[in-house]
């Protein structure tokens, strides 16, 4: 049960008659400070020699004591708000319990060594020990996590049942910390006035000495604890919590220092409000059990979660204040979310036990809270979840306006892994193909092309689209093997595959000889962008002289979509690293980028689409200008994996209208079970649910790959890219370098490009011999008209307007008539990227855009 502050009317009723006159005089008599104090002075006056000597050394030592506990009171004063002093001493008075358990398994070993029993009949008797029967019990995690809870039970309700008889009004009097003046004028005294003795002083001094000790013991007995004033004690309400906030979280030493409660709502059974942290621990900084402690209320009764439309430095707090725990059914969901629910109004139903965990519905209420404000942070606090880790065991998935489902799988059916069926990646007629197994045992479906409704080929084919993918994950998170996959089911479903190894070839060292083609330097990757730029404006070039029919066979000219095999084979661009590629500041970077965007804005259309991985798990990391912004708003369009990404990382992805619906819980390096999580991420399934799924593996797709026929380019196409550009040689002559590495490869590249520009006369110097006239020389041109055609990004906009002054973001805003949101999101880019950097809330330039 929670406690419930006094009302002001039961404070009144209750408080005792105030005394006046004689009677106040006589009351102040019953101090035992008064009497120890004066008895202290006056034996201090007649003692001398031994007696004096003792008792002023007794006397000092407990003003030390008294000084060192009030300057540090106690181990558990290092961590307030987060448990009681007996529970600090049952933790550590668990030395002598694994002293205990260590003796234990020192016995336990000796019954191995145990000789086998020979039965009756002469044949060998299989024994069974105390070790092995222990060790065997499918029980034994239950049994120890029981006895361990039953123990510290016991000791804990022992020593707190100690501290109350011994401090009864500790939490109000001595515990706080005092500081070194106050202590000086506490103790002081109490040393003080038996040294005194050793002054020759006359008669009446020592009965001045026997009255500041009298006066100084009454003072310490009845003086109030400045700490907590006397009239907390007699708050109300909302004044109450808020006093107890700032008693045990927000104090200097809480666990969120410096923080306060904002828009305080108190009903009659819930207190609601905002916890706004002041420094730069984050507001969720502050634990579940820190608050039940505050507020005196069961752990479950707390919720703090943060939406993720809000700043870190902020998070919503809810309690239960009066709860009917002791009539309720613990194991009963729908009671106990009825009970504890953080979104008032919503409703737990369909409760039922699965093969891995539980599964529940969350109905939400018509106007107050939303499905995209369900965490499963809160839930698990709502339902009291057992282990430091039971959020991450927590999956939701939404099933319309006002209906979430929660899988809570303590075990997940993943860690076993996911084989790989090729059946599974022929494309079916949605373009879908399945790479893997979802956490609910659904096929993970990827995305390869996107039917053209009501269009259609000549030859009876549905005209398709391509679909760009983007994912990102650390080094052996499960990229690799999710785009070997996608490649085995590109050459099934005759796919051409363009690959840009962004490891220097040694991140898809097999397939060298087995793709299309593949290059391994960066500078090849750029030729790759450029060639693939080409083969799309040589397919609409083709394709707007082409006829094709509607759903009612009606022939129209100018086919503005691309129908597979009408007369080309569909296309997929890869770029792996492709943050590295674009970090190195090489002549390359600039023609890759505006390559890629050219692919993202243009070439769907054309049957080619674009396929980036990166490391890093930002978009902002591949650049500011217009080509990257581009390549932002391209990848956020299609299939999207994300693997082992912390949480932190989505919230700064840039991911736009594709940010996740529900925080994303990390993904650890192993399973409970020791086994790696490579392969394990969430896909994005076309809008801003991701689900959890791990990808299909196989230990060696190349041999699965060099069996299946190769999709290549039509002879035409490759004969139009080699007269367009560079690009297009290095894509004819692919076979030279292909046994070369990255260092080889990019000197061959070079080089050909060189001399293909020298043949062509691209780097003939046109020398105008004319004098430029007066007139040419005083005139300036006006190029503002380029804007309108090509303007400029959000990023430079803001890096120009701090260049030229702006300081503060609504100095910026004013200045780029930006959006404040905009304004925010993109100096925090900027700054991110070493463009800009604050000092004392003001803005300055670093660098440059373009360095």
């Amino acid at each position: 049960m929670a406690t419930t502050p006094p009302t002001q009317e039961e404070t009144k009723e209750d408080a005792p008659p105030e005394l006046t006159g004689l009677r106040a005089r006589m009351a102040q008599m019953h101090n035992p400070g008064l009497y120890a104090g004066s008895g202290l002075g006056f034996a201090s006056g007649w003692l001398s020699g031994d007696p004096l000597l003792y008792t002023t050394l007794g006397t000092t030592g407990v003003a030390a004591a008294w000084t060192a506990l009030g300057t540090h009171p106690g181990p558990w004063r290092w961590l307030p708000g987060q448990g009681e002093p007996w529970e600090w001493m049952c933790r550590s008075s668990r030395r002598g319990y694994r002293r205990r358990v260590r003796r234990m398994r020192r016995r336990l070993d000796l019954d191995h060594s145990h000789k086998p029993a020979v039965g009756s009949d002469g044949l060998l008797v299989p024994t069974v020990g105390i070790a092995e029967s222990w060790q065997n019990r499918p029980d034994r995690a239950a049994l120890v996590r029981d006895a361990k809870a039953e123990a510290f039970r016991r000791r804990s309700a022992a020593l707190h049942a100690l501290w109350a008889k011994a401090l009864p009004n500790w939490e109000r009097g001595w515990w706080r910390r005092y500081s070194p003046a106050e202590m000086a004028l506490r103790a002081g005294p109490l040393a003080a006035i038996p040294a005194s003795s050793y002054i020759d002083v006359p008669w009446w001094a020592r009965l001045v000495v026997a009255s500041t000790a009298a006066t100084w013991g009454s003072r310490m007995w009845a003086l109030p604890d400045r700490g907590t004033p006397a009239a907390a004690a007699d708050l109300t309400g909302l004044d109450w919590y808020l006093a107890r906030w700032d008693e045990w979280i927000a104090c200097e030493q809480g666990p969120l220092a410096a923080s306060k409660l904002a828009d305080v709502h108190l009903d009659e059974d819930r207190l609601t409000a905002i916890i706004v942290s002041t420094t730069a621990k984050p507001a969720l900084g502050v634990g579940q059990d820190s608050v039940s402690i505050a507020f005196e209320v069961p752990p479950r009764a707390v919720n703090i979660y943060r939406p993720d439309d809000m700043a870190a430095s902020r998070a919503k707090l809810s309690v239960r204040l009066r709860s009917r725990s002791s009539e309720l059914d613990m194991d009963d969901l729908a009671a106990v979310w009825e009970e504890y629910t953080p979104y008032h109004g919503s409703e737990l139903y369909d409760a039922e036990q699965t093969a891995f965990g539980r599964r529940f519905k969350l109905l939400m209420p018509r106007r107050g809270s939303s499905v995209s404000d369900v965490q499963p942070l809160a839930i698990a606090q709502a339902l009291d979840m057992d282990g430091e880790d039971a959020v991450s065991h927590l999956h939701l998935r939404v099933l319309d306006a006002r209906r979430v489902e929660v899988n809570e799988m303590s075990v997940n059916p993943l860690q076993d892994g996911v084989p790989l069926d090729t059946r599974a990646l022929v494309m079916d007629d949605q373009g879908y193909v399945t790479v893997g197994e979802d956490i609910y045992g659904n096929p993970a479906r990827w995305r390869l092309m996107i039917p053209n409704e009501g269009k259609y080929g000549l030859t009876g084919y549905q005209g398709m689209s391509a679909v760009h993918s983007f994912s990102s994950g650390t080094t052996g998170s499960g990229k690799s093997s999710l785009e070997e996959t996608l490649l085995i089911a590109q050459m099934i479903n005759g796919i051409v595959g363009w690959l840009a190894d962004g490891k220097y070839g040694a991140g898809f060292a097999s397939w060298t000889q087995i793709l299309d083609w593949m290059v391994k330097s960066h500078y090849g990757a750029m030729l790759m962008g450029q060639a693939a730029v080409d083969v799309g404006k040589f397919r609409f070039s083709t394709q707007m002289k082409m006829q094709w029919q509607d759903a009612d066979g009606c022939v129209m000219d100018g086919r503005s979509f691309f129908v597979p095999g009408e007369p080309f084979a569909p296309m997929q661009v890869t770029w792996d690293e492709f943050n590295e590629m674009v970090m190195e500041g090489n002549d390359h970077v600039n023609p890759l980028l505006a390559s890629v965007s050219n692919l993202g804005r243009q070439t769907r259309s054309a049957g080619i689409g674009a396929r980036v991985y990166v490391q890093i798990p930002n978009l902002d990391s591949i650049g500011t200008n217009r080509h990257a912004s581009a390549i932002r708003d391209m990848l956020q369009s299609g299939n999207i994996a994300l693997f082992r990404t912390a949480r932190a990382d989505v919230d700064v992805m840039s991911l736009g209208s594709r940010t996740p619906k529900f925080r994303l819980e990390p993904i650890p390096e192993t399973f409970p079970n020791g086994s790696g999580t490579g392969g394990l991420g969430y896909i994005a399934d076309g809008s801003d649910q991701y689900t959890q799924a791990r990808m299909a593996f196989h230990a060696n797709p190349v041999r699965i790959a060099r069996d299946l026929p190769r999709p290549t380019l039509t002879q035409a196409e490759a004969d139009a890219i080699a007269d367009m550009s560079p690009a297009g040689i290095a894509y004819l002559r692919r076979d030279e370098y292909r046994h070369m590495d990255a260092g080889e490869e990019e000197e061959f590249l070079r080089d050909m490009v060189k001399q293909e520009r020298e043949k062509r006369g691209l780097d003939t110097t046109v020398v105008d011999l004319a004098s430029a006239s007066p007139a040419d020389t005083d005139t300036d041109v006006e190029d503002d008209d380029l804007d309108d055609l090509v303007p400029p990004s959000r990023s430079e906009l803001v890096w120009h307007a701090v260049d030229r002054g702006a300081r503060r973001n609504k100095q910026i805003a004013e200045a780029t008539a930006l959006k404040p949101p905009n304004v925010a999101n993109a100096t925090r880019r900027l700054e991110r990227l070493g463009k800009l950097a604050q000092v004392d809330r003001d803005w300055h330039t670093v660098e440059r855009l373009d360095a």
